[in-house]
């Protein structure tokens, strides 16, 4: 490395190794006739003297430095600006002299400074602050550096050294709280992109503390950011908002979003709001999955439902109503079916008629653990397979008992033979039927007429394609038995259920046990139609009964039906 050593005879170069030590440049100095008696050699002329044996590299020397070879005193430093012919008696009291005098560097002068500050009066740093680092660092002991102003300190704490005049901040003095590691460069109440939303997964009652801190601690401090203020690094104030910040469009509302343009106000209109309304059109798409995985029919309810219409010739249609249960994963196990008073003219979809017992049997369903799980119904033979006015319905019923609702359908194929199949509605039909976009009259079977066009295949209509809106779910037959039996005849059919029907299902019915006399889903119904039992006292508890398959209570209730029974077939037919 090269070194400038300068003296009062002038700068000297000298060229040394990276190992080399202070004493060699004093060997070089004199290898090129410089006079170094009595002089020492330091990096500035007010810093101390080098120690001899000190590794060049070890306190801070590097090639290109230049270094100053100094006398021992204040009067030799005088004394260096004569010329080089002095005598040598001279030298040596100057040399006494500095014994006499040498400087304490540690030592305070009158304006509390000591000789190594370089900083303005007032300001203090480690050379003249009472604080002792716990850690020395690797520059030589003369200097600072922002790693030995940012230790532990025993005593008070120092500031971090700045280039700013005194009585002014900057981002190294700003006293910031324990929780906020990061610091700006604004004042207390402004707000940047670094302080926003730094603490967002604290809770404001935490924050709100941080702040308070900071506040107390004097000066300038970082705006610590506030839960739910402002979410997103926007370039405005606090109390603004823009585009950003408004809160966010819920996507499962039916609402229509409002456009936020930033082109115009909120009433006003633009190419770009116009192309937003248009992409805001539904683009119709079939729906390859249902809500429901399957549909677990139970095989005798099935076959009587579809028994009963086969026998027609699927000249009467029928409407009923499915009960049973939701599986964990959506699927439906049907139990019942029920089926409401209805009418049907000229083969057609049935037309349903008011029902005084629907509230009941919904209460007396649950009683039971049941619940609504879909809807079927027949339809002789045509070329589509829901109408739109069946969609709708079943459209209906899914947003009010669940999506996954069933729609089950029975038709008939060219053979004549029976087919029965499980569908869904799709979840767009489900948004069309919610808003309303479905009119009350549909002319045309196979198309949906619609309020507002919507986009089939590229092409903008009113009239979307029912194709789009059905589901196909997977039709299964239980493996396991329903608990409930089904030998009394269904309610609501022609010819209507009478007396005799009890009667017959008494005798049928007067070896087995009360548990499974009362197992039957529709005879219950006609209990409850006929008034027999107290709904609000007796059917709980045989409820109860037949759903934990318990004959504990029924007993009573047997010997009371058995009662009733006699007066009208005769108690001699129970011997």
């Amino acid at each position: 490395m090269i070194i400038a050593v300068r003296s009062p005879s002038g700068t000297t170069k000298i060229n040394v190794s990276d190992t080399a030590i202070v004493k060699d440049l004093y060997v070089k100095l004199k290898e090129n006739n410089v006079d170094i008696d009595g002089k020492s050699i330091a990096k500035t002329p007010r810093d101390p003297p080098l120690e001899v044996g000190d590794k060049l590299s070890s306190v801070g020397i590097k090639s290109g430095d230049l270094l100053h070879l100094i006398g021992g005193g204040s009067n030799s430093d005088s004394n260096n600006n004569k010329t080089s012919s002095s005598n040598n008696n001279s030298i040596d009291d100057n040399n006494n002299n500095n014994k006499k005098k040498e400087i304490s560097y540690d030592e305070k002068l009158p304006n509390g400074l000591t000789p190594r500050c370089k900083h303005a009066v007032g300001d203090k740093c480690v050379f003249c602050s009472d604080a002792q680092g716990m850690k020395r660092c690797d520059h030589p002991e003369n200097a600072t550096c922002p790693n030995c102003q940012d230790k532990k300190f025993k005593g008070k704490r120092l500031k971090w050294l700045c280039n700013h005049p005194a009585g002014s901040k900057c981002s190294n003095c700003l006293r910031v709280g324990k929780n906020v590691s990061y610091k700006c460069n604004h004042g207390p109440t402004a707000t940047c992109v670094n302080c926003m939303d730094k603490d967002g997964d604290e809770d404001e009652e935490e924050n709100n503390k941080d702040n308070s801190e900071i506040k107390t601690s004097g000066g300038f401090a970082p705006k610590v950011a506030i839960k739910n203020e402002i979410k997103t690094k926007c370039l405005h104030g606090p109390n603004q908002k823009c585009i950003n910040c408004l809160p966010k469009d819920d996507p499962n509302s039916v609402e229509v979003p409002k456009r936020r343009c930033k082109n115009h106000g909120i009433n006003g209109s633009c190419v770009e709001c116009i192309e937003w309304r248009e992409s805001l059109k539904m683009k119709l798409k079939s729906q390859d999955n249902p809500h429901a995985p399957g549909a677990l029919v139970d095989f005798q309810s099935a076959n009587i439902f579809q028994q009963y219409i086969a026998n027609s010739k699927f000249e009467q249609q029928r409407i009923g109503y499915l009960f049973g249960n939701f599986l964990s994963d959506g699927s439906v196990v049907v139990d019942s079916i029920y089926e409401p008073p209805q009418e049907c003219k000229d083969k057609q979809t049935p037309t349903l008629l008011p029902d005084p017992l629907a509230d009941k049997i919904e209460s007396m369903a649950s009683m039971l653990g049941l619940t609504r799980v879909g809807w079927i119904f027949s339809h002789p033979s045509r070329k589509y397979t829901m109408s739109s006015t069946e969609i709708i319905q079943a459209a209906a019923y899914q947003n009010k008992y669940g999506p996954s609702f069933v729609t089950l359908i029975l038709s008939v194929n060219s053979d004549g033979q029976s087919n029965m199949e499980a569908f869904q509605v799709s979840d767009q039909a489900l948004k069309l039927e919610k808003t309303a976009e479905f009119l009350a009259t549909q002319p045309d079977p196979t198309k949906c007429k619609l309020k507002s066009p919507v986009f089939e295949e590229g092409t903008e209509t009113v009239n979307a394609d029912t194709h789009f809106f059905i589901v196909t779910v997977p039709l299964k037959a239980r493996e396991d038995k329903s608990i409930f039996e089904i030998s009394f005849p269904v309610e609501n059919r022609i010819p209507v259920n009478t007396l005799s029907d009890l009667a017959s299902y008494k005798l049928e019915h007067k070896d087995v046990s009360p548990l499974k006399f009362f197992s039957d889903f529709h005879f219950l119904i006609f209990l409850l139609e006929n008034q027999f039992l107290d709904f609000q006292s007796d059917f709980p508890i045989i409820c109860e009964n037949v759903r934990s398959r318990s004959s504990e209570n029924l007993i009573g209730y047997l010997e009371i039906l058995n009662y009733q029974i006699g007066d009208i077939i005769g108690h001699d037919q129970f011997n």
